[in-house]
């Protein structure tokens, strides 16, 4: 008999669940729930997940056992000081946990605090035991799933790492063939979003799945630094292969075979080559290293070009030159995997990045804090000051245990996930009532705890996922009500007691998710847009800042600040989309959605690029009058991107853009005296080449300005955002 892979982990959770209840309830212990928790969380769509949370739970409990200490220790009589310790803990783990490489972790941390204080009474002085207690609970149920995950019919990541890496390479050799078709038959390239966000896809998947695979098999661990290396160089090319694209939307009207010499050699080189790193991956063959090659231009047609030409085929030539080094890079990363090789020392870490996304303030960041710990905090205020308040501090753990869990995935629709929850609890009654009364011993109920949560298990991995929150609070709830034990008592006050608390939880926790601001999809949306369009515009303005500011540190955390705003809005436009109900909303079509966060995303590489152009070079070849005059288009550039993203609106747009075009025509000088300069010495020909492409990218996010400003006067804002939607 065949079963489906969800019907296999459906099993394999409902066995962990009956066997942490069968040793929990053996030995006695007063709340075999948390085990039955632990089971329920660690559950995952394949096995390194699976392990990487159980790992994850194990450590972060150990450090919120360590932290729990200190803060007792500090503050053993103060309940008010001991709630403001408590509070800086939670919402250092929930600020950490949204960036970091090892969420879970974090989320452990957050609330296992909260679990030894429930356990207490909310006096960890008086009996430290309970939450120890608790503790070893949790870490049976993440032992128990473990095993079972391992040992019984076990989902490895690494055909899953496998099918993801010929998935993306698959679809990188479709992206570039589509490119370089353009090339030979001289059309005019014109983006296509469902192609790049597939892509992009593709790529985040390959990330995911080495993370995986490093966790359930030992084969992908002793290479794991081989393996992330490739998934560095395999994401350096997807974003050589869009920055490709997006010049030649620019200049293949030109035709570039005509004025870069090699063009097809170089095509046919870089064809091969993806088709080699290909096969190195899906059967094991080393790939030939192959030649460095360059893309040249041919000066004497480049003379006879406009500036505007000549910088649109500058940014060209850089693209494919980019192209063809991180192909390279790539199959000495493939090369690597099966030689055990050392190709990533030659490249710089990313711990820098990650540290500084890590630590960089961020505004949704610091947003989804401030709602965990209103929520924190109403309940808390509750619970002291309305007397025998349902639930008790269990209100105050499962609240911050849902928003915790909530900053992770803030696109969620709580009305949603609170009718579901609701629904299945309800559906929990004649269990309760009628057939757990008439159980005769473990055994029986061990059947029914087994077909239960077998069936919720089944049906919400489908419905929603086996990520998905609602799947594993529809899973929580039903255990909390139940409440099995050695002393098994069944009360309609207790049952319909549950039911309220889970409804006074989704009312608190609607209040605190609209704190600071509203938690719906279209305000984040147009929220993210507005800061990323601020952001772009003070990046743009700082191009000629005096040396000695830029040496500055507060110039530096102020444009890394503004770089990593770029870097988060990207993904967080993109994030908050998908949670908007394109049927319901108004004042925007999905057409002119998809197009607003293509024309978004083209502008966030352009900017990137162009505070990257080297500055200095460029003095080299360019006048002070050139210098000045982009300048001056910076600084216009700036207020169109400050317009546009709901600040200084007494400038009028019209002149903006007359202004802005101007400003080009000014610095359009003979391309020839360009060509010229740059034959007489290696310094000038570098900075020729900069100074053309800085004009390039000029060109570049002229183009997207403009379209973005057409299609912002379009969209209806108010109507997009109004109340009725939410």
């Amino acid at each position: 008999m065949h079963l489906s892979r969800n019907a296999k982990e459906s099993i394999k959770l409902a066995a962990a669940l009956v066997i942490v209840y069968a040793i929990a309830m053996g030995l006695n212990w007063e709340k075999p729930f948390w085990g039955g928790f632990a089971v329920i969380v660690c559950s995952q769509a394949n096995l390194g997940q699976s392990l990487n949370r159980a790992i994850l739970w194990i450590l972060g409990t150990l450090f919120a056992l360590v932290g729990g200490w200190l803060i007792v220790a500090l503050f053993p009589q103060d309940r008010w000081l001991f709630m403001i310790a408590l509070s800086i803990w939670v919402a250092t783990c929930v600020y950490l946990l949204q960036r970091s490489r090892h969420q879970y972790f974090w989320v452990t941390c957050g609330y296992v605090i909260l679990l030894l204080w429930d356990a207490t009474g909310g006096d960890l002085s008086i009996s430290y035991e309970e939450g120890i207690l608790r503790v070893q609970e949790s870490l049976l149920g993440i032992v128990v799933y473990g095993l079972i995950a391992v040992l019984i019919w076990p989902n490895c990541s690494r055909e899953v790492l496998r099918k993801a890496s010929i998935v993306l390479l698959a679809r990188q050799r479709l992206f570039a063939a589509g490119c370089f078709t353009r090339i030979k038959s001289q059309e005019k390239v014109m983006l296509h979003p469902d192609k790049r966000v597939e892509l992009l896809k593709a790529d985040a998947s390959l990330r995911a799945a080495i993370d995986d695979a490093c966790s359930d098999s030992y084969e992908i661990w002793e290479c794991r630094k081989q393996w992330n290396h490739f998934g560095s160089r395999a994401t350096a090319l997807t974003q050589s292969l869009l920055k490709l694209e997006e010049s030649l939307a620019l200049s293949n009207q030109l035709g570039v075979a005509d004025f870069f010499s090699g063009v097809n050699d170089y095509i046919d080189d870089i064809q091969c080559r993806l088709n080699e790193i290909k096969l190195t991956v899906d059967e094991g063959v080393l790939a030939n290293m192959p030649k460095e090659r360059c893309i040249q231009g041919d000066i004497d047609k480049i003379k006879a070009l406009s500036t505007s030409q000549t910088a649109a085929l500058a940014v060209t030539k850089q693209s494919l030159n980019d192209l063809e080094v991180e192909s390279r890079s790539l199959i000495d990363s493939v090369n690597d995997i099966q030689v055990m090789g050392d190709s990533y020392l030659k490249f710089p870490s990313e711990d820098g990045a990650y540290w500084l996304g890590l630590l960089m303030p961020d505004p949704d960041r610091l947003a989804n804090v401030v709602r965990v710990i209103v929520g924190l905090w109403i309940s808390y205020l509750a619970y002291l000051f309305v007397p025998g308040m349902l639930g008790g501090l269990l209100v105050v753990l499962l609240i911050t245990v849902i928003a915790i869990i909530a900053a992770l995935s803030p696109q969620i629709r709580l009305f949603e996930t609170c009718f579901y929850t609701i629904i299945v609890c309800l559906l929990s009654a004649p269990m309760y009532f009628v057939l757990m009364p008439k159980l005769q011993g473990f055994y029986s109920l061990g059947i029914m705890i087994f077909v239960w949560s077998f069936i919720v298990c089944y049906l919400a991995n489908r419905a929603f996922g086996a990520q998905s929150m609602i799947r594993t609070l529809v899973l929580i709830f039903p255990q909390i009500i139940f409440n099995f034990n050695d002393y098994q008592v069944y009360s309609f006050v207790v049952y319909t007691n549950y039911i309220f608390v889970l409804a006074i939880i989704f009312c608190i926790l609607a209040v605190s998710r609209n704190i600071p601001f509203s938690s719906h999809p279209e305000r984040n949306f147009k929220k993210n847009v507005d800061r990323f369009l601020n952001s772009a515009g003070s990046l743009v303005v700082q191009g000629d800042i005096p040396e000695s500011r830029r040496q500055s540190f507060f110039y530096r955390l102020y444009v890394l600040y503004h770089i990593n705003i770029i870097m988060v809005s990207r993904k967080n436009i993109l994030y908050w989309m998908e949670g908007i109900d394109k049927e319901r909303i108004r004042g925007m079509s999905k057409d002119q959605m998809r197009s607003l966060v293509d024309l978004l995303m083209l502008i966030a590489n352009q900017v990137k690029i162009l505070y990257r152009v080297d500055r200095g070079k460029m003095r080299f070849v360019a006048t002070k009058k050139m210098l000045r005059e982009a300048f001056i288009w910076r600084c216009l550039a700036a207020k169109v991107f400050f317009y546009l993203s709901g600040r200084k609106r007494e400038i009028h747009i019209d002149s903006l853009r007359r202004g802005y075009r101007r400003v080009f025509d000014r610095i359009n000088i003979e391309v020839g005296e360009l060509m010229e300069l740059r034959e007489s010495d290696e310094r000038s020909k570098e900075g020729v080449s900069n100074f053309l492409y800085f004009l390039g990218v000029v060109h570049c996010i002229d183009n997207y300005l403009s379209d973005l400003f057409h299609l912002s006067e379009l969209v209806d804002w108010s109507c997009f955002c109004e109340d009725r939607c939410l």
